[in-house]
């Protein structure tokens, strides 16, 4: 259809001109054909009278101004004239008006349709103006030369027009249509989240460096979006740290004081190996915290792999607990299933659980529960997440533009406002949905729907 469209309107500037061109041309050769006609006409007249002047004057001292008419209509039928002579008088007939001083014509159109034009020739006799001579021709061979002139035209524009749409519009569809129709599809990708994609077009031309310019911005929208999203990652590290410090230290202490029994002396054997499995057990729960968080710091480049969403939210919980527990939130994980199954980006998918995890805890500074369920629909082959929330809602106001980019509606230094941004990335480039719903008192609840498979779908987004 776009193809089309553009094909039609070059096709239509394209006739616009010819036809102009072409009016205007026939129409001045029209012009110029009947001017020379009258010109010729008039000459001819002219000519003709001054030929036929003496006899008319003879004509006039034999027989007066009677013997004028007798022998200018003798002459207009005589083999050698073709046209129709007559003499006008110098009062002149109904209709012929003051006789001009010089050569003058009209045309008159006939009751059967034809026309005739006639040229007036003054007439002068002894130096005085005796009238003129009316000299008729008759139009019905130039009439027809016209006509054949106006078809001739009328049947040049239609090859012309018949030429240009064919060359024109597959020139439109080979040259601009479907290389037109690669770049908005590109763009189009571009835009559900398939970024960093290489030109769609080879070609050295306009369309050509276009396309490049596009792969080109592409590219750099990749780049910064995982500059965005490791930003976000060292963001939420930062907040999750403050709540791992503090969980950190309950395992610290009982590692120095079993460290500082041992170094003393005062244990048995048996003891001095209980408190080494002690030590030992505590090491392994700080370097499990420490590497989730190193994990989910680390920018890599996104994978897509068949994973456990009950496992990876369960690890995203274990490593939210320090922080919510703090906080005095609960973090209650629910699930249908021991195993829920998608195809995704881990490290891009836990970021996910986490903004969102996060932003739940913001809305909850009195604390209380935080519910994270989990729930598949066989029928659609579709994974549900839900994070729910007790907090105050989120204004109808806001509702509309909660996933913005850079729309917040903390205090500054609170938030960036990419948080909800970047899930909505995320979950699109996984060819999910994500809606959301608020009623104020009672809580938020958002909820990501994934495909079990690979495939990419467009977004959809409800309030």
């Amino acid at each position: 259809m776009f193809q089309f469209n553009l094909a039609a309107k070059i096709i239509l500037v394209f006739l616009a001109g010819v036809l102009a061109i072409v009016v205007t041309f026939s129409y001045q050769t029209i012009r110029r054909q009947q001017m020379w006609d009258q010109q010729w006409r008039d000459t001819h007249a002219e000519t003709l009278v001054e030929a036929l002047s003496p006899a008319i004057a003879k004509a006039y001292e034999e027989g007066g101004r009677v013997a004028i008419q007798q022998a200018v209509e003798f002459y207009g039928h005589s083999g050698d004239h073709s046209q129709d002579l007559r003499w006008v008088e110098p009062s002149g007939e109904p209709g012929s008006g003051n006789i001009a001083r010089q050569v003058s014509s009209i045309t008159v159109t006939n009751a059967d349709g034809t026309r005739t034009a006639f040229s007036y020739v003054p007439l002068r006799l002894e130096g005085q103006e005796a009238g003129a001579i009316e000299v008729a021709y008759s139009l019905v061979d130039h009439d027809h030369f016209i006509l054949e002139s106006v078809y001739a035209s009328l049947l040049s524009l239609l090859a012309v027009f018949s030429l240009s749409t064919v060359v024109i519009y597959f020139a439109g569809v080979r040259l601009v249509g479907r290389p037109l129709e690669k770049l908005i599809q590109q763009v189009n990708d571009i835009g559900e989240g398939k970024l960093d994609q290489p030109p769609a077009l080879r070609s050295r031309d306009e369309l050509g460096e276009l396309a490049k310019a596009i792969s080109g911005m592409s590219h750099r929208i990749k780049v910064q979006q995982d500059a965005i999203r490791h930003t976000s990652r060292l963001s939420t590290v930062g907040t999750l740290a403050a709540g791992v410090a503090h969980e950190l230290g309950t395992p610290l202490s009982v590692v120095g004081g079993r460290a500082s029994l041992i170094a003393g002396g005062l244990l048995s054997p048996d003891e001095v190996k209980q408190s080494a499995h002690i030590i030992k057990s505590e090491a392994d729960r700080m370097a499990t915290i420490i590497r989730q968080l190193l994990d989910f710091a680390r920018q890599q480049p996104g994978t897509r792999s068949r994973l456990d969403l009950v496992e990876l939210c369960r690890r995203t919980q274990d490593l939210m607990h320090p922080l919510a527990n703090k906080q005095g939130i609960e973090l209650k994980l629910e699930t249908s299933r021991p195993e829920l199954w998608v195809t995704g980006d881990p490290l891009q998918l836990q970021q996910v659980v986490t903004n969102l995890l996060t932003n739940a805890m913001d809305a909850m500074p009195d604390g209380g529960p935080v519910k994270l369920r989990l729930s598949s629909s066989d029928a659609e082959g579709r994974i549900r997440l839900e994070v729910h929330d007790s907090g105050s809602g989120i204004d109808p106001a806001h509702r509309d533009r909660i996933f913005e980019p850079f729309f917040t509606t903390k205090d500054v230094g609170q938030g960036t406002g990419l948080g909800l941004s970047i899930v909505y990335g995320i979950v699109q480039e996984h060819g999910g949905s994500i809606q959301v719903e608020s009623e104020a008192g009672r809580g938020t609840c958002f909820q990501i729907e994934l495909p079990t498979n690979a495939d990419r779908a467009s977004v959809e987004t409800t309030t």
